[in-house]
């Protein structure tokens, strides 16, 4: 019997082989880091989402909310929230942190396409005069690679207190705080 080794075309079919097996499986390990690394920052702006939002209610309802003024600049919204016990808090959002009485709180992702869209930040304002409480609702949406359609992420606070409370005068007029509407595209 003669003893026969492989040849030059079997060894490099196998080479082949095992390059289309490598190949597959770093692409399905980069896949998985991706996911990985990007769920992870979405779990932790959710955290971060629930935090802000908690904190800023929490003031609003245990302080009660007597006005609103609007500060803001071409590079940051700032609002000063006025409350009944004569203090006030200053909300500062930029492209990507809020900033709430001394605490701050930053958007995490892989990439700078996730950001608060604070030139769209929607505010209403209802005090009709007939009803004995008024309604305040703030809504900051969080833009991820140019969709707005992730109103998971947006931020939102609202509070209704006691008409007798409050001075209309002590609340923007205006359905877009900070920035004119004409800068934001319908959602």
């Amino acid at each position: 019997m003669k003893s026969r080794g492989i040849t030059l075309i079997e060894f490099v079919v196998s080479i082949a082989l095992v390059a289309v097996v490598m190949v597959f499986l770093f692409n399905m390990l980069v896949d998985i880091q991706y996911n990985s690394k990007h769920g992870s920052y979405a779990s932790d702006n959710q955290l971060n989402r629930a935090s802000i939002v908690r904190t800023v209610m929490d003031d609003f309802t245990h302080l009660g909310l007597v006005g609103i003024q609007d500060n803001s600049t071409s590079s940051e919204l700032k609002l000063t929230f006025r409350f009944s016990n004569g203090s006030s808090k200053v909300f500062t959002l930029s492209d990507r942190s809020v900033l709430y009485n001394n605490e701050r709180w930053s958007l995490k992702s892989g990439n700078n396409r996730t950001n608060y869209q604070k030139k769209c930040v929607t505010y209403q304002f209802l005090n009709d005069g007939l009803s004995d409480y008024f309604y305040v609702y703030i809504r900051i949406p969080v833009v991820i690679q140019g969709s707005r359609d992730n109103t998971i992420d947006d931020l939102e606070f609202f509070y209704i207190g006691k008409s007798k409370d409050i001075l209309s005068s002590n609340f923007p007029t205006k359905s877009y705080l900070g920035y004119d509407s004409n800068t934001c595209s319908d959602e």
